[in-house]
């Protein structure tokens, strides 16, 4: 029989599905945290206490360095051949269709949701090596290509560092949102095609 490669099954799926698929994955993401905060966690003000506002952390570790991965992931994109990071279209097929308030809610739902899992609740209870690793490995689809892989790390341990910092899911989720954000709106405006 043959075995069809994920570039051939990601053909066959519509953006909608695709979109679909990603938040039924989130919902059971979101799932998995609840249950795994239930039974790691102290109680409830132990991830309220995880959001604050400080103005000065959400501005300089959220939104600043968002900025500077963002300016990082494209210029690794522009640097390497595409063979390297190309995740199979994933991205280009989930964000290259649909309103922007859409892509947005599913952005925002995606950063808000992995923060809260892999900061909040494992990082919290097994330190930052454990978050960063079991994070890059969700997003297995980065692995087997070279930047995206390196992306990938980088971007996990620099979250781990932003809240072992500053103890705020508020600047990570923003963070985390931001990067995901900015490079799917690329990809819908089709100001760059291959934004991963």
């Amino acid at each position: 029989m043959h075995k069809k490669s994920q570039a051939e099954l990601i053909k066959l799926l519509s953006s909608k599905q695709l979109k679909q698929q990603v938040w039924i994955s989130q919902g059971l993401l979101a799932l998995l945290a609840i249950i795994l905060a239930y039974f790691l966690l102290d109680d409830q003000q132990a991830i309220s206490s995880l959001f604050f506002w400080d103005f000065y952390d959400w501005f300089i570790f959220g939104v600043l360095s968002a900025f500077v991965l963002v300016l990082l992931d494209l210029l690794l994109m522009k640097f390497f051949p595409k063979k390297w990071w190309d995740d199979g279209g994933i991205n280009q097929k989930i964000f290259e269709e649909g309103t922007y308030i859409e892509i947005i809610l599913l952005c925002f739902f995606i950063a808000s949701v992995e923060e809260l899992l892999f900061r909040g609740v494992i990082q919290t209870n097994f330190g930052i090596l454990i978050a960063s690793i079991l994070f890059a490995v969700v997003h297995i689809r980065y692995l087997s290509k070279v930047v995206l892989f390196i992306a990938i790390i980088g971007l996990s341990f620099w979250i781990g560092f932003v809240f072992h910092w500053t103890s705020n899911l508020s600047v990570v989720i923003t963070l985390h949102f931001l990067v995901d954000v900015i490079l799917a709106l690329l990809i819908r405006t089709g100001r760059f095609r291959h934004a991963s």
